[in-house]
């Protein structure tokens, strides 16, 4: 479960990748930092699905540039993965109604 909100919290940063986004450093730290404001994360979605990708500046300056991969942000993301799946251990936790709370009886108190 963690993985997958995991990869949705990131899914700007995955999709800036996956297209060869100019911009995916910065896509990535703005989903790393403010990725957890509802805004912060729709705009780096949006800013992820623009057309400034690789691909296009290839074919604006006509076939001289190559395109660039940035493969040391899949592995940093990897990384992100792999610590939450290593860190994250199931947590047993107990109703509330199974302990036992002893309130002194308020007969004794004075106010």
């Amino acid at each position: 479960m963690l993985i997958v909100v995991t990869l949705l919290y990131f899914l700007p940063t995955v999709i800036a990748l996956s297209r060869g986004h100019l911009s995916a450093l910065a896509i990535f730290l703005l989903n790393l930092f403010l990725g957890w404001t509802v805004i912060g994360w729709v705009v780096a979605l949006i800013w992820s699905c623009t057309g400034n990708t690789a691909a296009n500046l290839y074919r604006a300056e006509g076939g001289v540039v190559g395109p660039r991969r940035s493969n040391s942000l899949w592995l940093i993301l990897i990384v992100i993965i792999v610590a939450i799946v290593l860190l994250d251990k199931p947590r047993n936790f107990r109703d509330v109604r199974s302990f036992e709370l002893n309130f002194p009886s308020q007969r004794g108190l004075q106010l």
